[in-house]
């Protein structure tokens, strides 16, 4: 397994992989660091802004999967799912610490972007399930080509090429009508706060 291409690995193959690592297994740990580095520093970049802040993010983030890779259990999420619950969390608490930084909201925090497994969104954050509510109070005030969209990729958790074929319509069409209902569901959000 371990001679095998990590770009081709399934979620089992990862599995069995962390498995190695939590036996303390280097070789298995560096393709885990090799494969992961690159995507993660993409993925805290987008969210701080900063590339030395990024990397030390990913730094961080592969740290506690090396020391708490015996808490990783593979029947309840994929080794990414893990990987970038553990990455958003530090990069939550690196915003929370940068202060006077204008907070706004991005489609990112609402949702993770396409560098994130579909997986991702699943029982690790509670958060996730209030800002699914609150979206669906406002999904109704979006037009009806964005609010299915939004229904499909959002709710319905469909990869955003399966939805662009769904609907019959380009895939940069899909992303430029989430973009806009991310933006109208923010202000409306934003002034529903009391």
């Amino acid at each position: 397994m371990l001679n095998k291409d990590p770009q081709g690995f399934s979620r089992e193959d990862w599995r069995l992989c962390m498995e190695q690592v939590k036996q303390q297994d280097k070789h298995a740990f560096g393709l885990i660091f090799n494969h992961f580095s690159p995507r993660l520093k993409q993925f805290a970049f987008k969210h701080l802004g900063n590339e030395h802040v990024a990397i030390e993010v990913v730094q961080d983030t592969l740290a506690m999967v090396w020391q708490k890779a015996a808490l990783f259990d593979g029947k309840k999420s994929a080794l990414s799912t893990w990987i970038y619950t553990i990455a958003r969390n530090l990069c939550f608490d690196m915003m929370r610490k940068q202060k006077g930084r204008e907070p706004h909201v991005l489609a990112d925090d609402i949702w993770p972007s396409d560098f994130t497994p579909p997986d991702m969104v699943e029982h690790y954050s509670p958060e996730q399930d209030r800002l699914k509510q609150q979206v669906l109070k406002f999904l109704d005030l979006l037009p009806e080509p964005q609010r299915k969209v939004v229904q499909a990729v959002y709710i319905e958790e469909i990869p955003h090429q399966q939805v662009a074929d769904m609907f019959d319509i380009p895939l940069g069409t899909v992303k430029s009508r989430l973009r806009l209902a991310v933006e109208k569901l923010r202000l409306s959000m934003e002034g529903d706060r009391p």
